[in-house]
Formats: structure tokens, C-alpha cells, sequence
């Protein structure tokens, strides 16, 4: 409470909604309105289908319509058009990962009309300069063609949430090292470890319902190599991004980093390759960023939703070589901390 925030309408506002998720039985509210509304075969419930093979997809209605997806949209396009004064486009990257609803159409209902982030994508791809965009959208949509999409080591999205999953970024990540001239990979370079196989996510909880568990897995190079870890420029130093602890938590999908930071430094003590990376992202880099540790002296990660400082002073004083933006899709859309991307 301040004065400010009274005479604003902010401290009304946002005390209102903390009452709407406080209120005493608040869960068990939720469940009982999905019951009710799934016993009259609704196929889809507060934004989310009811998909076959047990998914739960959100629908994102309206998100890439709005304001501040077209914003966004312009924003990202004058971030990377000024560093491409200093930049070859070789070393810019700009991935905005489609959800599960554009993905995964085939799982959808009958009357699913899921093309609006589509289109959207393609704004933002016009928005940028040549050569920056990638099309994780392409390798996606070619990974689910060539393979049994329906078995549980090849999902491509968690069922209950809504990451992609740590094979997508794997699919992702290997494309886009060979575009990026940075070398050539093979997921047989890989041990696969699944480390829960109970993973409810964010979608179900939005429901108040239990679906068809996740599992999480890893990937851990054959060769493997040192690095450290330093959280928010502090001494909070850690020796892998894989925190154990997450596992035992409604939250696992913080076993990736431990959650979300402003600024996750990844620094290879025995790497010499002269180049350093500069993630910008949300948390769906949180499993894709360890694939490119084997490729950088440094990789650092600025989440804009919680980094405070300016970006670009960082970026001076870091001089990184490469930069990658990597969001998803409704996410991008609906994050008014883009605009942190001009500070």
C-alpha cells in the first residue's frame, strides 16, 4: 500500500485480484466448474481444449491481436535493425517458438480455428531484418512428420503445460547450430535421462484438474566439460543448471535453472572459442540454453521480465559476439517488458 498506488486506482485494482485467487476454496471451485462443464461435453473450458491422446491446449484467444502483440512486433523488429549496424546476421537470431495450439492442430477439436498465431508469426518475421529470423516453426512441423509423434519419447509439448519439451529445443537447437555455421551435432552425442515421470503443469493447474502426468527429461553431452553459474551478478554461484530439489515441488519444471532470473551468467572455464552468447528470453530457453554451452566461452541469460538494469550497457560491457532472442509466441505477445528491449 502507498499513497501513490490508492490515488492511482492501482491499489484497488490489483487487491481485487488478489482476492479472486485468494478466496477460501478457491481450487476446489475451479475443479467443480470444470466437472460441471465436462460432464456437458464441452471440449473446451477457460481458453483450453480438451485435445485428444490426453492434451490439454491452451488456446491463446485473442493474444496476437492485440496492442501490444503488434507493439512487440515493431519492438523486436528495432532492436535487432539497430544491431545489425554492428552485428553480421549470422550472429543475430531471432526465435519466437509457436505453441502447442499451432503445432499440434491435429490433436485438436473439429471446429479449433488455432491460424491467428500463425499469421502473427509472419508479422514478426516481416518485422525483422533479413537473415535474422529462424523458423523454429519449420523444424517443428518436419520433426512431427518424421516420426511416431504419438509416443511418449518423441513429444514434442508436456500434455499439462505449456513448455515445449527439452526434445523440441533439442530439435531446434541442432538446426540452428548448422545455419549459424557453429558446427554440426547428433542427438546419438547425448545420454536422455527422464528425471520424473509426474509432472502436472501450469494448464492443469489452471483447470484445478489432475491429467495425464508428464515426464521431464535431460540431455547430458557424452563429452562432458566444466562450467559454473552465477545468478543476478551475485555470489550465488552453482555448478549446474539442474536443481534436484524442483523435482519434489509442484513447480518441477524449475528442476531447469532453479526458475527465473534477471540475469543467469554460464561461463566455460576450458573454452576457447572466442565467441560469447547473449540470450534474451522467457522461460521456454530454460532447456534449450544447456545444448549451447559446448559451443561458447560464455552464455549468458537476461530474462527482461525481471533484469531492472540497462540492456544495452550489459551488452556494451559484455561485448558479446551473438545474440539470440527466444520466446514463445503468446508469451512475446503479451509481455509488456519488450519494451525493455529499447533501455
Amino acid at each position: 500500500f502507498t499513497v501513490e498506488s490508492l490515488l492511482s486506482g492501482k491499489f484497488a485494482t490489483d487487491y481485487e485480484k488478489y482476492l479472486s485467487d485468494q478466496f477460501i476454496g478457491r481450487n476446489k471451485w475451479i475443479t467443480l466448474k470444470t466437472g460441471v462443464e465436462r460432464a456437458a461435453f464441452k471440449q473446451d473450458i477457460s481458453d483450453v481444449y480438451f485435445a485428444k491422446d490426453d492434451y490439454l491446449i491452451e488456446k491463446h484467444t485473442g493474444v496476437f491481436t492485440t496492442d501490444t502483440a503488434r507493439r512487440n512486433a515493431v519492438l523486436l523488429g528495432q532492436f535487432f535493425t539497430k544491431l545489425s549496424q554492428t552485428y553480421d546476421s549470422s550472429h543475430l537470431t531471432a526465435m519466437v517458438v509457436p505453441n502447442a495450439v499451432d503445432i499440434l492442430r491435429d490433436k485438436l477439436p473439429a471446429f479449433a480455428d488455432p491460424y491467428d498465431e500463425e499469421n502473427y508469426l509472419s508479422e514478426v518475421k516481416a518485422a525483422l531484418p533479413e537473415g535474422v529470423w529462424f523458423d523454429t516453426s519449420a523444424v517443428l512441423n518436419e520433426k512431427k512428420a518424421g516420426t511416431d509423434s504419438d509416443s511418449e519419447e518423441n513429444l514434442l509439448y508436456y500434455r499439462t503445460d505449456h513448455h515445449w519439451k527439452t526434445l523440441s529445443a533439442y530439435y531446434v537447437y541442432e538446426q540452428w547450430l548448422r545455419t549459424r555455421n557453429l558446427g554440426e551435432t547428433s542427438i546419438d552425442q547425448y545420454s536422455r535421462t527422464t528425471v520424473t515421470d509426474s509432472f502436472e503443469g501450469t494448464i492443469s493447474s489452471k483447470l484445478g484438474i489432475s491429467g495425464k502426468a508428464d515426464s521431464i527429461e535431460r540431455f547430458d553431452p557424452d563429452t562432458p566439460f566444466d562450467y559454473y553459474l552465477i545468478y543476478n551478478q551475485s555470489d550465488d554461484i552453482r555448478n549446474t543448471v539442474y536443481q534436484k530439489q524442483a523435482l519434489d515441488t509442484k513447480d518441477k519444471y524449475a528442476y531447469f535453472y532453479g526458475g527465473n532470473y534477471g540475469l543467469i551468467e554460464a561461463v566455460m572455464p576450458d573454452a576457447k572459442t572466442g565467441r560469447k552468447l547473449l540470450i534474451i528470453k522467457d522461460s521456454y530457453a530454460h532447456c534449450f540454453a544447456p545444448f549451447t554451452y559446448a559451443d561458447f566461452d560464455e552464455v549468458d541469460m537476461l530474462d527482461p521480465r525481471y533484469y531492472n538494469s540497462s540492456i544495452s550497457q550489459l551488452m556494451a560491457s559484455k561485448q558479446y559476439t551473438d545474440v539470440l532472442f527466444l520466446f514463445n509466441a503468446s508469451g512475446f505477445a503479451e509481455e509488456p517488458a519488450i519494451a525493455r528491449l529499447a533501455a
